[in-house]
């Protein structure tokens, strides 16, 4: 459980909060409600020698804090062989750890086709590429037979598989179900929920953005309504920026013709108000701080001090075409042309995960990406010493070293929904760095006066920004690393769940009502 008390650096309301722990306050903020939290992927995967190993990522670390202080029920997809053997073998239902408790998890088991249709064709790439606006429209999507019948056969098939699951545990829960539906790939659940527990409190949270009301219609309109129809089964709809709430409701409006107030941010739906909300994600402050001064991550430290130049240009990412890292690559390059008296002082250390590969686009954006790296480093490079240090991995202590000691940290996505590694960089940071963040990253809606913000696309403003970081005072980068540093600081993990919590305690809950 996460105690209050762990976080010296939690803004004066939290500290004021009695009761002492998180699960204390959703108790008296939300009693008489049973928890659910709903993903496609569980928290931890099994061992091959046994037990479970955590899932990698600062989503997983929030949902794991959501699980924890509401001391849910857990609803996921078994989604590799190992899962599946393991429920094959042992059941569906497992008691599995959280960070100091644990929870129930409860597993879903689509077939391997299914899954892949669910997952592998329309929630990735379509749907991801549609939240991102990744496509190029004049030759893709092509929408053929082959994914209408991923669509019906997998992504229908599995969301109706979850909504099933989750019907079934809410009817076993000791209270009112408070049902917590998380992502992209599960946007038919809350209506097929609503049908079966019509006395649940739905919450769906998506973590990505939400683009345009015509930018969605690259999908048919059966799915593109089928996708709204199944969130607006919420009581509310949770959104990492103000910006995604416009474009839902927009889209409500345009793409459904349904009656909407901007001013309440609500949609009135089958007799039902549906109401949105922005709840930027965060991390969670005292572990990530505890985290960048473990021993594990002072070790990978010395040894980034053998080889640190002068100044050092940090990114830490998932080879995904939405993070947009070639662009950084070539923005790098104009810098170093623009700039010939930085080559030798400076070099940008590119920290990637390889992400999706399972997917062809994936697969070839990670050649892309070591392509321009490698002629980068070839035509600009010189004896002792390398443009660009490229490496590969999951690492968590490497990264956090990384973020500790950045001069620039480049953040440029393309489209992103919030992007937790610029919270972690914001408030682990010791060498008083400056981030370069693209605009369209949902995080610049908090940070913007604190950084450099930049468009994603345009690689000269890209390459003066990075510059600009570099040379900027040593009062004026302190100042800047300070106040994003606060930012964080004050809109922790606990701030985003709270929110949410209250907002369900004003809009939604009626004290006393039970699940029928």
């Amino acid at each position: 459980m996460l105690e209050i008390a762990d976080s010296p650096f939690m803004n004066s309301v939290e500290r004021r909060r009695p009761g002492g722990s998180m699960r204390a306050y959703v108790n008296r903020t939300l009693p008489q409600h049973s928890a659910v939290v709903v993903s496609n992927r569980a928290p931890h995967e099994p061992r091959p020698e046994g037990g479970f190993a955590r899932g990698a990522g600062g989503v997983v670390t929030a949902l794991l804090t959501l699980a924890e202080v509401t001391a849910a029920d857990w609803v996921c997809c078994a989604r590799t062989d190992a899962e599946r053997k393991m429920v094959a073998e042992h059941g569906d239902n497992w008691d599995a750890p959280l960070l100091r408790s644990e929870t129930k998890l409860h597993y879903v088991t689509p077939t391997p086709e299914q899954y892949e249709q669910y997952y592998s064709v329309i929630a990735n790439p379509v749907l991801w590429f549609i939240q991102h606006y990744l496509w190029d429209l004049a030759q893709q999507p092509i929408i053929n037979g082959r994914i209408h019948r991923a669509w019906n056969e997998g992504y229908v098939e599995v969301n109706r598989q979850v909504a099933q699951k989750v019907v079934a545990v809410g009817h076993q829960l000791p209270h009112r179900p408070l049902v917590l539906i998380h992502d992209y790939q599960l946007y038919l659940v809350p209506k097929m929920v609503r049908a079966q527990l019509p006395g649940a409190i739905i919450h769906h949270f998506i973590h990505i953005p939400w683009p345009t009301a015509q930018y969605w219609k690259v999908l048919p309109k059966e799915m593109r309504s089928a996708i709204l129809e199944g969130l607006l089964g919420c009581d509310i709809v949770g959104f990492q920026s103000s910006l995604d709430v416009r474009n839902f409701l927009m889209t409500c409006e345009e793409n459904a013709g349904l009656q909407v107030d901007e001013r309440e941010k609500a949609v009135l739906f089958d007799g039902r108000v549906v109401y949105a909300r922005a709840y930027p994600i965060s991390i969670d402050v005292a572990t990530t701080t505890r985290l960048a001064f473990s021993h594990g991550v002072m070790v990978e430290e010395r040894k980034l001090r053998d080889w640190r130049p002068k100044q050092l240009i940090v990114r830490i990412d998932r080879t995904d075409p939405s993070k947009n890292i070639v662009r950084g690559f070539l923005a790098y390059e104009k810098l170093l042309v623009h700039h010939p008296e930085l080559k030798g002082d400076v070099q940008f250390w590119a920290f990637l995960q390889p992400s999706r590969q399972d997917v062809a686009v994936y697969r070839t954006y990670l050649r892309r990406v070591r392509q321009v790296a490698a002629r980068i480093n070839s035509q600009h490079g010189r004896d002792g010493w390398m443009p660009i240090r490229l490496e590969f991995g999951e690492n968590v202590r490497k990264a956090m070293a990384a973020l500790r000691n950045f001069d620039v940290l480049l953040v440029n996505p393309v489209y992103d929904g919030l992007n937790l590694v610029v919270k972690e960089g914001a408030l682990v940071n010791r060498a008083e760095g400056v981030i370069v963040l693209s605009e369209n990253a949902g995080a610049h809606e908090e940070l913007h006066r604190h950084v450099l913000s930049v468009n994603p696309f345009d690689i000269e403003a890209t390459a003066e920004a990075i510059y600009q970081g570099l040379t900027l005072s040593s009062e004026e980068r302190r100042k800047r690393n300070e106040a994003a540093r606060e930012v964080v600081r004050t809109n922790d993990i606990s701030r985003w769940i709270t929110r949410q919590v209250q907002d369900i305690r004003d809009l939604v809950a009626v004290p006393g009502l039970r699940a029928g």
